[in-house]
């Protein structure tokens, strides 16, 4: 037995937003033999872009029952039935997230139409329910209501019932596989030609525009696990809704992945990635001059419109190596912000610092060693190459990193490698560099320490 479902909501993310009506028809494969269908009160705000495409109020789901009150009666219809819908992940992700909130546990096999229609009847420009069942001649009752809409796509499953060559369905419905995970508009096809490599992917919709990028030790493996577990992530199930193809750059190894990943999303600011469009989790260290003459050096979040002098990954990392440099150079704690003090710092007391903070030290005196622990923040600033595996087992991947700044990656044929930095240098393409890439090369090499190739007499650099 079939439960072919429609419901309409308060917008298009499970997590946070509420159905504002369900139908259900039951159907033997033939034909509909009984039916389920309400408003509900969502308990939230209807939107007015909502009502306009539905026609359902505030006031009409006023005095409808919640969710709570038609969950047992709504679960009792659906537990033992295949879950049949025009697009079935947004219906299924908002009936799974609302009957788990009260108790039930939601997991039943389901059906996309739209997937089966693609594969019985293809050829089609559109698979939206509007369009789809005008070019098939059903007419809807009641467009962007759950009751019309759920009607229209019973008539449609059972086209797709009569016309099935005889194993599609059944396909669809065995245990191992994906058909039911999958996003309505891509073919299996692309999903099962994907490479179990590490790389680059990116998610396109209808035009082809990139909508989200993501890196991956193993791509097919990664992409498969945002449709698995959509059911409990509005923005996968969102994602997965709007999607239409997939694309994928091979990177070697995960380091180019990470590294590629982040131009990437910088690059084409994808709709669906909210992480690293903004530089905004790396700590910095600034000069500034103070209206009496002094450099100060200071620790903050990234700012390009301030002076940077070093780029960390974090700020316990920043803290440690402008409190050495402060020692060393016998700066002054409160002219590098490491102590909050009205007067004079701690470190006038142990004569580390010579009493910038009070005056008794010139600026130019001050300013001078402090130029000089600038300096050295570029000494201890190495050019060095990181060498990994490449896209296949003929060659390497390499990045430059020169004198602390990242110049890019490349790949080079591994048989002719003779340990040559030029031969290394030759093989780079320019990349940006930006704070996410200096806190993931940080990371890598902070756990992998002896990854790097460090050569000393490398002159000119890389244009």
């Amino acid at each position: 037995m079939y439960a072919v479902v429609d419901i309409e909501t308060t917008g298009g993310n499970a997590q946070y937003h509420r159905i504002t009506e369900v139908a259900v028809l039951v159907h033997d494969g033939n034909k509909i033999i009984d039916t389920f269908h309400t408003l509900i009160n969502p308990e939230q705000f209807v939107p007015n872009f909502i009502t306009q495409l539905t026609g359902i109020t505030n006031e009409m789901v006023e005095s409808s029952p919640t969710f709570k009150e038609i969950a047992e009666e709504l679960y009792s219809i659906l537990f033992d039935k295949i879950f049949v819908a025009h697009n079935a992940a947004f219906d299924y992700a908002f009936l799974k997230s609302l009957f788990e909130i009260h108790g039930y546990q939601f997991k039943v096999k389901r059906l996309c139409t739209v997937r089966l229609s693609r594969k019985i009847f293809p050829g089609y420009k559109s698979y939206s329910l509007g369009k789809f069942s005008n070019e098939l001649g059903i007419e809807i009752n009641g467009r962007h209501r759950a009751y019309g809409d759920a009607a229209a796509t019973a008539e449609i499953f059972s086209r797709l019932v009569k016309n099935d060559p005889g194993d599609v369905i059944e396909n669809y419905l065995k245990r191992n596989s994906k058909e039911q995970y999958l996003p309505p508009h891509v073919d299996k096809k692309i999903i099962e030609s994907l490479p179990a490599k590490p790389g680059v992917y990116y998610f396109h919709d209808a035009s082809g525009n990139v909508i989200y990028v993501g890196k991956a030790k193993n791509i097919k493996s990664r992409v498969l696990g945002h449709f698995t577990y959509a059911d409990n992530d509005g923005k996968e199930n969102s994602l997965r809704n709007v999607m239409h193809d997939v694309s994928y750059t091979l990177t070697g190894n995960e380091l180019i992945a990470l590294l590629l990943e982040s131009e990437e999303i910088k690059r084409k600011s994808p709709q669906f990635n909210y992480a690293q469009k903004l530089w905004d989790r790396n700590y910095c260290i600034f000069k500034f001059i103070d209206q009496n003459g002094y450099i100060h050096l200071a620790i903050e979040r990234y700012n390009r419109k301030k002076e940077m002098l070093r780029i960390f990954p974090d700020y316990l990392s920043t803290r440690q190596y402008l409190t050495e440099k402060m020692l060393y150079f016998n700066l002054c704690a409160k002219l590098c912000h490491l102590q909050e003090v009205k007067k004079a710092c701690h470190n006038v007391a142990e004569k580390i610092c010579y009493g910038a903070c009070i005056g008794e030290e010139s600026a130019d005196d001050y300013n001078m060693r402090t130029e000089e622990a600038i300096k050295s923040f570029n000494d201890d600033l190495a050019t060095y190459f990181i060498i990994g595996k490449g896209r296949t087992y003929e060659e390497h991947s390499v990045i430059y990193v020169e004198k602390g700044h990242y110049l890019g990656f490349g790949f080079i044929d591994a048989t002719y490698f003779n340990n040559d930095h030029q031969q290394l240098k030759e093989c780079i393409k320019w990349r940006p560099d930006t704070p996410d890439v200096q806190r993931i090369l940080n990371m890598y090499l902070t756990k992998y320490p002896n990854e790097k190739r460090i050569y000393t007499h490398i002159e000119n650099s890389l244009t």
